[in-house]
């Protein structure tokens, strides 16, 4: 019986969607479908992604570099002071240019993770962390409100804006909770 479990999950994917929609009971982004109580956890996360700076890059960068020294070198040597002032500033962005280098770009973004019943994962990711959490506790309203308090809602990621949202649903306002909610949010705020 064990031969037909599977050894191991996908790993999750990561969807940057411009718009989540909430219809009834099923949630939806890009070409995925959710049937809402097939939903067994969401979470927020950190998410760092790294990119890391090709050889190019870092040659192109000595160059200006060794271009913008040199131009700053000539202009100081000009007998008009206002050259002088202009190379010396040269050098000067010149060094703190060099000093910001940095061979790998870390950017962070939050997730919001969506696991199923069959193990499958998605995260959703945006760089606002409130705005994950805003999407949190309206979904956690959808699970647990019947379907007859229940309208349309569409989560805007362009714009952070949420049309539609549904009636006596908690919204998140400088980290307060305002609205009905009976659960600990401590956690996600």
């Amino acid at each position: 019986m064990d031969d037909n479990l599977p050894k191991s999950y996908p790993e999750p994917e990561e969807v940057e969607p411009s718009v989540l929609k909430v219809r009834g009971k099923t949630l939806i982004y890009e070409n995925t479908i959710y049937q809402i109580n097939n939903i067994t956890s969401i979470s927020l996360i950190e998410v760092k992604n790294t990119k890391k700076r090709t050889r190019n890059y870092s040659i192109m960068r000595l160059i200006g570099a060794i271009l913008l020294i040199s131009i700053a070198v000539i202009l100081l040597q000009s007998p008009n002071k206002n050259f002088q002032i202009f190379g010396l500033l040269l050098i000067i962005v010149d060094i703190l240019l060099l000093c910001h280098y940095r061979p790998n770009k870390t950017s962070q973004q939050y997730g919001l993770v969506i696991e199923g019943n069959s193990g499958y994962k998605n995260i959703i990711v945006s760089s606002s962390k409130r705005w994950i959490q805003r999407i949190i506790i309206e979904l956690w309203f959808v699970m647990n409100a019947g379907t007859d308090k229940l309208k349309p809602s569409t989560f805007n990621f362009n714009d952070y804006s949420i049309n539609g949202s549904n009636i006596n649903s908690p919204t998140l306002l400088d980290n307060t909770i305002q609205g009905n909610l009976d659960v600990n949010v401590v956690d996600i705020v």
